[in-house]
């Protein structure tokens, strides 16, 4: 490996023992990766550089986020932070000459090489860079330095010009964290074909598919519902209570559409549609979700009052309908937020009843 500043500063790290499986690793990912990269990987496996970057290596970290999930991280927030700022959006790996992420740092920088060389060794590395204090204001930095180079120029000159320049940084690289029992990592194609519920994203209907693809808690205390609202309502409620779906929609308890919170709720959103509108959920981009009571609660049709646009016409769709949909990658409608293109389906289709591990999220009513 090339690089005095880097291979001194790794020579205080004591090299890990679990080595890649780089066949599998290339042929996951469509192309081979850059020689130094490798040899770092194989040594230390995941990298902190100057206390604000991490250079991700193909191993798994106890109790942190696979390697697969790391990039896929990097790929999304990089396309969220060129939207904001106005930016076309990212070219990535596997298109010809496409990003390919390798890296991340605290202010949410991301690290790519553009694939456009044949040869990985010549790979340059290109930052998403963000001004500090300012997000929406991201731009690209082209250092046109293959890995180990660029690693030095951090910690010594810095790369990119103000406000977008990253570092100098401190001259320190170590293992990231360095306490984390570190294992040999599958790369996901394997595992997701042995997945049953990836089955449920293309076969089945109704509740039973949705169960299949998010199986609900076995210790869950069922919840009773009123007779009065939709029975697709009430077996959801029994089979999974409340909670949020896929991080992002908060289906609320039967006695929470009782409460003060909620009948103000309903009361502000009323003038906003000219039906007869109940909402029993909301997401955290605060749009509210309802029935439109028309007839006999099991023919209810779901309706939307958006936070950012006007509310549109009530679905054919039931609750369950849905939500299977949505979770399976099928557009639903405008409001329902779209799936992330850089994250497995599977991985997406998600539940966390209340007060479980979906931490900091909030079952109180929306402001409108």
């Amino acid at each position: 490996m090339n690089g005095g500043l880097v291979r001194d500063l790794l020579s205080a790290e004591a090299p890990r023992s679990v080595r890649v499986d780089w066949d599998r690793v290339e042929a996951w990912l469509g192309t081979g990766l850059p020689t130094d990269y490798r040899d770092m990987a194989d040594r230390f496996g995941s990298l902190f550089v100057g206390d604000w970057l991490w250079v991700h290596a193909p191993v798994r970290l106890a109790d942190h986020p696979s390697f697969d999930k790391e990039l896929a991280g990097v790929r999304s927030e990089a396309r969220d932070a060129c939207d904001a700022s106005g930016l076309p959006a990212p070219g990535f790996h596997p298109k010809k000459g496409g990003l390919l992420p390798f890296g991340s740092g605290r202010g949410g920088e991301g690290l790519f090489w553009d694939t456009t060389a044949p040869d990985p060794d010549a790979w340059p590395v290109v930052v998403l860079a963000h001004a500090r204090g300012a997000y929406g204001n991201a731009s690209w930095i082209h250092t046109g330095l293959p890995l180990v180079p660029f690693l030095e120029a951090l910690m010594t000159t810095g790369v990119g010009t103000a406000p977008h320049a990253l570092g100098p940084l401190p001259a320190r690289v170590g293992r990231t964290y360095g306490d984390a029992a570190t294992s040999r990592w599958t790369p996901p194609d394997r595992a997701a074909r042995n997945d049953p519920r990836r089955k449920a994203l293309t076969t089945g209907s109704g509740l039973a598919a949705l169960t299949a693809l998010v199986p609900p808690a076995v210790d869950l205390v069922p919840v009773a519902a009123d007779d009065g609202l939709p029975a697709d309502y009430r077996a959801l409620m029994e089979t999974y209570g409340a909670g949020t779906w896929r991080g992002w929609l908060r289906v609320q308890h039967p006695d929470e559409l009782e409460s003060e919170s909620w009948r103000r709720l309903s009361e502000a959103v009323a003038p906003l549609r000219n039906d007869d509108f109940l909402p029993f959920a909301d997401s955290i981009d605060g749009d509210v979700l309802g029935w439109v009571r028309t007839g006999q609660p099991d023919r209810w049709p779901l309706a939307w009052v958006p936070r950012h646009a006007e509310s549109g016409p009530a679905m054919g769709l039931t609750l369950t309908q849905a939500l299977l949909a949505w979770l399976r990658g099928t557009p639903v409608d405008a409001v329902f937020a779209s799936p992330d293109p850089d994250v497995d389906l599977v991985d997406q289709a998600t539940f966390a009843p209340v007060g479980r591990p979906a931490a900091g999220e909030s079952t109180e009513a929306p402001t409108t």
